[in-house]
């Protein structure tokens, strides 16, 4: 079920998109109005997931912050024509992704709502984890929010990850940048910029895998204790 789910958003919030996307062009629809047209896909499922599942669509969120970006850069490349910009483009999409992932670090409150770090709303979307609840019936959502509402570790993780990661997003553009200024041949710029953010890249992979490692094991051990301690009360207590 969470597989089909993650698919399903999948397609929705990027396939269906980029696929109308270059339907619309095909058919010589401009590129600004297209880029316009397929954003409002995956914006309307983050409207869509917020008010009625009360969830926060990752995929949703960030394929529209793409189709933004990219729309905003065909703008200004229709004004000013710079090479540079041309081979920026996947770069300054990143780098905007990356703001966003910085923006849900702040701890902005509307109402009910309170936002919290990106990775952890991606994680609880898709219904991952495998905590135990309360009860055998409480909803997975509940119980991310119970984990995070009692565990420190726990909110360190998700703060510590979704930091990580949006600064190697925004470390894309000035690798970019000095990778084109120091290539020799402006055509192998994008190959060898691809190369060196898949390189660098993986150290970001290992360490998430290392760290996510050592805090379940940590989350583990500090969810044994606490529940010990509420066993010893209730002992002391019928006594």
């Amino acid at each position: 079920m969470k597989l089909l789910l993650s698919l399903f958003t999948v397609v929705v919030d990027v396939g269906l998109p980029i696929t109308l996307y270059y339907v619309l062009t095909y058919f010589g629809v401009p590129d600004i109005l297209a880029l316009v047209l397929s954003g409002t896909i995956p914006f309307v499922s983050v409207i869509i997931n917020f008010i009625f599942r009360n969830q926060v669509d990752v995929t949703g969120i960030l394929s529209t912050t793409g189709f933004i970006a990219s729309t905003i850069l065909t703008i200004i490349q229709i004004y000013i024509t710079l090479d540079i910009l041309l081979q920026l483009n996947s770069p300054i999409i990143s780098f905007a992704m990356g703001l966003v992932f910085f923006i849900t670090l702040i701890p902005i409150k509307v109402g009910s709502y309170q936002m919290r770090p990106l990775l952890y709303h991606n994680f609880k979307f898709m219904e991952m984890g495998n905590f135990k609840g309360v009860t055998e019936d409480e909803p997975i959502p509940e119980r991310w929010e119970r984990h995070w509402s009692t565990y420190a570790d726990f909110r360190q993780t998700f703060i510590v990850l979704t930091a990580v990661w949006g600064f190697a997003l925004l470390l894309d553009v000035p690798f970019r940048i000095l990778i084109i200024y120091k290539t020799k041949f402006a055509d192998k710029a994008g190959l060898v910029g691809g190369i060196v953010t898949f390189c660098y890249m993986q150290i970001f992979v290992l360490f998430s895998v290392i760290y996510v490692k050592r805090m379940i094991k940590l989350h583990d051990k500090r969810y044994k204790e606490k529940e010990g301690v509420v066993i010893a009360d209730a002992a002391n207590n019928e006594f």
